[in-house]
């Protein structure tokens, strides 16, 4: 069987797999049992924590461009990746690091920048002191205040929900520098801790949480701490653009730590499958049985084409993340909680258990990834971003149905550097990063790319004819839903008038919006890839489950095709798990 070619950022991938060693292995640091033991103790993941700085992990949370080894997004997203499916608080834990330095590499002096790479590379922790215990996700009624003094700032009031809290030598600290606040009343703070007067601030306790037992999540009180003016990140009054500019990147670091968590899922709901024995043979054997664990399968491919899209889209077209980060980051963490709630039901009362089959893990990460849809903006916060962008998005399709000329050179030229996965990619440009999407959207507009790319396709080597023509119908349905829905909002529009941005059906519009998002990146990813993918992937049948499923979901009119493509997706699943290769559209090969 052809596998899948290796890419430098899967390669490297595969170096820390292998260097952590298999989760299954009870003497490992950073085995299943270990992980486990460490959550019923509450205890914070030293030693996996040091496993990870030894293999230098800490370097790819800096750009290249500020002098570390990130070379790009999506190499870090696999390497997040391969953490999470051991231990998903470790991954939260160690991750933090890039979360709460983001914003210094988009807008840091370089001083600044020197100084936090030192930090990260000598394994010290760096925190974001954002959220508040009264406020919640309204940053802007941010109360932590940073009163102007002679040569700085003097910081006062307290930060609450900080991962590493206690624990971080840095963090960037979001405070009101403007009584009367505003978007321009805010900044942005890299408060280093050794530097602090000890009596100018109070690490407040660990707070109890249902998942993430053993990460250190606290809170930071300041009382008048003086930090200088070295200390401001960007101008003063641009915190908050700041900060919403990195969002657009962290929260592609999400939906990673979601794949992980979910491949541990399948991987051992498999193992559950194929040892347990009723009526004579294993449950694998039942239809039902196989049905939940191959829509599990085609659910992690489908999410692993959005987060790798947005991820390499961070290089190639980062004017449009203010949309696909936020798609990337509501839709995935949520297909992966309907995911693990159909394989709990197939586990049965052993998914309850905080011990015995496979140590229990698979009910740590049912209740560590729950934590997903909710850091770095919830649900809520990620659907509403979406909401107040869909016209745009509609007006500039209607504008392109308009010209005849079709899509121009450039948006081909994005959508191969962002699909086409051997394709090198450029260096982070924090400088076209935007606030809003000026309604471009090379990911939906690619759907006619496609169909025209389909059209070109001949029928040789591993596709065939009635899989091609079911692909090319697909691909028009999808088309034909992404219309129905810019006439939808039209219609929202005209009934609402004035408060369009009001309307709740909006949101309905933006999951819709998210799941052709979702289809179209499947589309894409093959499209762009079908020469050097594995066998299974390269004929194209998982493309048909995926668009399938997803248009089940969207078109009340849509009709199932037949489950014989299920075979095929049955049988690689359990190639995967025999060899021992990640669920995923570029299977690495694990410990």
């Amino acid at each position: 069987m052809k596998h899948a070619y290796a890419p430098a950022q899967q390669s490297l991938a595969e170096s820390l797999e292998q260097h952590l060693g298999d989760p299954l292995n009870t003497a490992h640091v950073f085995s299943f049992k270990q992980a486990v033991e460490l959550d019923e103790a509450e205890t914070y993941p030293e030693e996996a924590c040091r496993l990870l700085e030894a293999w230098g992990l800490q370097d790819y949370y800096v750009p290249v461009e500020c002098g570390g080894r990130q070379a790009s997004l999506d190499q870090l997203v696999q390497l997040v990746k391969v953490v999470a499916r051991r231990d998903f608080t470790v991954a939260v834990t160690h991750v933090t690091s890039y979360l709460g330095a983001v914003t210094t590499w988009l807008a840091g002096t370089t001083a600044q920048r020197d100084r936090l790479r030192e930090i990260i590379g000598s394994g010290a922790r760096v925190a974001l002191a954002l959220t508040e215990r009264g406020h919640g996700s309204d940053i802007l009624s941010t109360e932590v205040e940073a009163v102007k003094v002679e040569g700085g700032y003097l910081l006062s009031g307290e930060k609450w929900l900080i991962n590493n809290a206690t624990r971080s030598a840095a963090m960037t600290v979001f405070a009101r520098t403007k009584p009367q606040g505003g978007p321009r009343g805010f900044s942005l703070f890299l408060v280093e801790k050794g530097l602090l007067d000890p009596a100018s601030f109070t690490c407040l306790p660990k707070i109890k949480t249902h998942g993430l037992r053993g990460a250190e999540i606290g809170g930071i009180e300041f009382h008048g701490a003086f930090i200088s003016d070295q200390a401001l990140i960007g101008a003063e009054g641009t915190g908050l653009e700041l900060m919403l500019k990195g969002f657009q990147l962290t929260r592609i670091i999400v939906p990673a730590l979601s794949l992980g968590a979910a491949d541990t899922a399948l991987r051992t709901t498999m193992n559950f499958a194929l040892s347990r024995r009723l009526y004579g043979s294993s449950i694998f054997s039942i239809p039902h049985t196989r049905k939940v664990l191959v829509d599990a399968f085609i659910d992690l491919l489908i999410g692993d084409c959005v987060a790798m899209s947005a991820a390499r889209a961070v290089a190639a077209a980062p004017e449009q993340l203010s949309v696909w980060s936020a798609v990337a980051k509501y839709y995935v963490p949520t297909l992966v909680e309907e995911v693990m709630k159909n394989l709990s039901v197939l586990l049965g009362a052993r998914h309850y258990l905080r011990e015995g089959h496979d140590w229990g893990i698979f009910q740590k990460m049912l209740r560590d990834q729950a934590i997903a849809s909710v850091f770095d903006g919830s649900t809520i916060i990620n659907l509403n971003s979406i909401a107040q962008q869909l016209k745009q998005l509609a007006d500039r399709r209607q504008g392109d149905r308009n010209n005849p000329a079709g899509a121009s050179a450039e948006t081909r030229a994005r959508l191969e550097t962002i699909f086409s996965l051997v394709q090198p990619l450029p260096g982070l440009a924090a400088e076209r990063l935007e606030l809003a999407n000026r309604g471009n959207d090379d990911i939906l507009k690619g759907l006619e790319i496609a169909a025209q790319k389909l059209g070109q396709i001949t029928v040789a080597g591993p596709i065939d004819r009635a899989l091609l023509e079911n692909i090319r119908s697909l691909v028009n349905e999808l088309i034909n839903a992404v219309g129905d829905m810019d006439q939808r909002l039209a219609k929202i529009e005209n009934r609402a008038g004035s408060p369009f941005n009001q309307s709740p059906e909006l949101f309905d519009l933006a999951k819709l919006h998210c799941q052709l998002h979702a289809a179209a990146a499947c589309v894409l990813m093959w499209i762009y890839n079908r020469d050097s993918f594995s066998t299974f992937i390269s004929e194209g049948s998982w493309l048909v489950l995926c668009l399938d499923r997803i248009l089940r979901g969207v078109v009340p009119q849509h009709q199932p095709l037949s489950d014989s493509y299920r075979e095929d997706a049955t049988g690689e699943l359990l190639r995967l798990y025999q060899d021992g290769r990640l669920f995923s559209i570029v299977p690495l090969q694990l410990a």
